[in-house]
Order: C-alpha cells, then structure tokens, then sequence
C-alpha cells in the first residue's frame, strides 16, 4: 500500500511540473504575441493600426448525418416507417474552405472579402452559372484542384485583401493576423506582404482558441447557423433532400450576414490586440496572471520568434520585420546647373557649327593617305 501511494504521489509530481512548464511556455508565447501586436500598430508613421484576422475553417456540404433526436420504429405512427437519407459517403463527407476575413472597425468589416475555396469535382462548371448570380457583394467562390488552403491560394487571397482596402491605404496601416499555419508562412507570402504594404502578426502555436478573433468569437456561431439553416431546408422539402445549389446559396447568405452584421471590436479587444492592458479575464484565467502584463515597443527577437512559430518552421525575423528595418538613405542627387556643367565640360568644344558628324567625317576622310601618294 505505501509502494502505490508513493507511485500516485510521484505521478502527481510529474503532472504538476508538465503543468507548470506548459504554463510558462504558454506565458512566454503570450507575451511574445502582445509584444509583436504592439511594435505593429504603434510604428506606422501617423496612420491608424487597423487589424484584420484571416482564418479558414472546414464547411460541410452536408449536415445530414449529426447527432440529435433519434426516433425508433415503435413510436412511428401506425403504417409509417422510418426512412433514411439517401446520401452517397461522398457527398457526406464533402467539405469546402472558407477563408474569413473580419477586422474591429464595423464600417471596413462590409468591404473586407470572404472568399470559398472549392475542389472542381465537389462543383462542376456547369454549375456556375446557378451559383454565381446568387454570389452576394464580396463573396468569392474559387474552384482549384484542393479544397485546402496553399501557398499560391493564400497570396492571391492576400491580393484580394489588398484590393478591397485600397481606399484605406493612405490612412490606415493594414495588420493581417493569422495562425501558424504552414499554407500560411513562406518567403513569398513574406516578400508580397512587403510589397503590398501589409504587415504581418501570427497567432503563436496552439494557442489560437484562446488568442484568435475567428476561433474565439466567429466560427462557432457560424457552424450554429449553418446548421439550423440545414434542419430548414430539410423540414421545408417534400424529400427531406438538400440540393448543392440551394445549399451553397444559404451558405454564402449566412456568412455575408453574419460577418457583416457582428460587430467584432470586443473580439480583438479580448485578445489583447488593441490594447494588452485589456486582455479579457478568460485570458488571464487562463495564464494565471492576475493582471495584464506590460510589454515593450522592440520588434521580436529571433529567439522569441521561434517559441511562436512550430519548432521545425523556417522563418526569417529579417524578412517578416522588413517594416521595422531603418530605411537607406537616398544619395543626394546633383543640382541641375551643376549637372548641365559637367555634361558640358565632358563635351570637347568646337571650332565650327554645331553639325551631326558629317563635317568630321570629310576631314578624316581628306586627311587619310591613298594608294597613289
């Protein structure tokens, strides 16, 4: 009996230390992100920090087959049997992504896109013009070869970021957030964002439940609605079957309205991105701090980028914090008098009129020794 409860009692040690030390991580993680959110709305020469969380998230194509209310075949009316859905295994497992894309000023929140990323089989082409006239006002609908997020699909989505926002470019510093994702992070997601005026802040590794605006506060009331819309169309319909077409529709309605209906300034708010004094109590529970911790101004060292990134990531602290790099300086060009002085001077004066070369070449020519001299 001693022997057990010296094993529980080294057992329980263990699993406070594990604890202990996942906390820290977690701390340090934290502080780092806080750091990064602040060194990224405070530097941007005069214009206002306006944030913009992207996140993609798995949508069903079919909610048919979900845990709820199960009838049995003895409480059916008398004459009545139960019929099953007829649902290919492909059709139920279907799914599309959808990048959100949502920010805590209300007014930018209409003009940000949302776009769908769908496999070409999943929606054939003859489709599209069902769809498409349904598609409401920034909503896209992408067919690729992968309903799954990539490199390329990421950069052209950044594009299409950049292209909604352009009437804020003069005003606003543009702070696109993401996870660390690896269709998220790459040289040329790096040198575009550069390229395009955007900076960029990651959500530090599994720690998006707890610090990301779309899982904290969006994806779940998203998944509610598409599902009561599901039950919907099921109840209305003779069959109880749900056409794609129809279904795609109520999904683009459902999402143009909640992302642009919800004000989300208390998402961010809580997150810490606005102000890391005001980390909301879910946060600090969380951590075990007591009260907001104070961060610097510093751009991120490479040592506290690795702890927000995956530990096998590649990344450059030179290429994300390009923003932060002090700019060269241009050399001074020449005043124009003084350049036209020298241009003058590299020019060997002449005796006669000002000509094309036609006169020097007659000279050269009479100077030049021929075979009766």
């Amino acid at each position: 009996m001693q022997n057990l409860l010296q094993v529980s009692s080294i057992c329980r040690r263990v699993d406070i230390s594990h604890l202990l030390h996942g906390l820290a991580t977690s701390s340090s993680q934290v502080k780092a992100f806080l750091q990064w959110a602040k060194a990224a709305r405070l530097e941007t020469g005069g214009k206002m920090p306006l944030f913009v969380n992207m996140d993609e998230t798995s949508v069903a194509m079919h909610f048919g087959r979900q845990r709820g209310l199960v009838v049995r075949q003895r409480s059916l009316p008398p004459g009545k049997a139960h019929k099953k859905e007829h649902v290919t295994s492909g059709d139920a497992k279907a799914n599309i992504s959808f990048l959100a894309f949502m920010t805590h000023e209300a007014d930018i929140q209409k003009k940000l896109p949302q776009i769908f990323i769908s496999n070409k089989h999943q929606i054939p082409a003859k489709s599209l013009g069902q769809i498409t006239p349904y598609l409401p006002e920034n909503v896209y609908l992408w067919r690729e070869d992968s309903a799954w997020n990539c490199h390329a699909s990421m950069r052209k989505a950044m594009c299409t970021l950049a292209k909604h926002l352009e009437e804020y470019a003069a005003t606003h510093q543009i702070i696109l957030v993401l996870d660390v994702a690896k269709c998220h992070y790459h040289s040329s997601i790096f040198t575009l964002a550069t390229r395009k005026g955007i900076r960029l802040l990651y959500v530090p590794a599994k720690l998006t439940w707890l610090l990301q605006p779309a899982d904290t506060h969006a994806f779940s009331r998203l998944k509610q609605r598409l599902r009561k819309a599901w039950l919907s169309l099921c109840v209305g319909n003779a069959t109880g079957a749900v056409g794609r077409v129809e279904w795609l529709q109520q999904l683009f309605s459902i999402a143009k309205k909640l992302f642009t209906e919800v004000q989300w300034h208390s998402a961010f708010e809580s997150c810490g991105l606005l102000d890391e004094r005001k980390l909301s109590q879910r946060v600090l529970r969380q951590l075990g701090w007591a009260t907001p911790v104070t961060v610097n101004v510093d751009v991120l060292t490479p040592e506290q980028l690795a702890i927000v990134f995956p530990r096998r990531a590649k990344v450059s602290s030179d290429a994300i914090f390009r923003w932060a790099a002090p700019k060269a300086k241009a050399k001074a060009k020449p005043e124009p008098k003084a350049k036209a002085a020298a241009k003058a001077a590299a020019i060997a004066p002449s005796d006669g009129p000002p000509c094309h070369g036609t006169r020097k070449r007659a000279a050269k020519a009479k100077a030049k020794p021929t075979a009766l001299d």
